[in-house]
């Protein structure tokens, strides 16, 4: 009789969480405006600035702008000073960002997938999901084994040292600043 309603209870809770809801998010921009995403699937991505409010599907940050596009309509967002560029075609949008100097050299592109450090999902692959806590623990290993006079791996364990904390800081430095470069 226990199990019936430690199952009911379960099975109850887990329902309020299957209509979309854990794919929503709300993040801050570089500017502090909020971006959002309300978990539907199509896809669609909000911005609300001072006094509006722009939607759109796909989005990098540059230079204190936020430079979007949906399926018909294209943006130029300036942030600093809250103000909206709509664009109906593309190629007026891309004389637009090469007149305002807003192409990047190296683009991180959002789409409604955007979020915080660890929800990317590169921090968490390159840091357990090859080997759940195995690089960690052998990354205490190598550290602690340099400590020893031991001549076995050494050029290893050495570099493993420092590479292995270097790659792990990379990482979330790379999630946690979403502007391109």
């Amino acid at each position: 009789m226990e199990k019936n309603w430690l199952f009911t209870f379960f099975f109850l809770s887990s329902l309020t969480c299957s209509a979309g809801g854990l794919s929503a998010w709300q993040e801050d921009t570089p500017y502090d405006h909020k971006i959002d995403h309300d978990g539907t699937s199509g896809g669609w991505v909000c911005l609300a600035l001072d006094t509006t409010s722009v939607c759109f599907k796909e989005f990098y940050f540059y230079k204190g702008c936020t430079i979007a596009k949906s399926d018909s309509l294209y943006y130029i967002i300036n942030e600093r000073k809250a103000t909206v560029q709509q664009f109906n075609n593309q190629k007026n949008w891309l004389k637009a960002i090469k007149a305002q100097n807003l192409e990047p050299f190296f683009k991180r592109e959002f789409n409604s997938d955007y979020s915080s450090a660890f929800g990317d999902g590169l921090f968490f692959f390159i840091v357990f999901f090859p080997f759940p806590f195995l690089l960690p623990i052998m990354w205490l290993c190598c550290v602690f084994s340099l400590l020893f006079p031991w001549a076995w791996a050494m050029g290893f364990r050495k570099h493993f040292s420092w590479v292995y904390p270097t790659i792990i800081f990379i990482m979330i430095l790379y999630s946690s600043l979403p502007q391109s470069i």
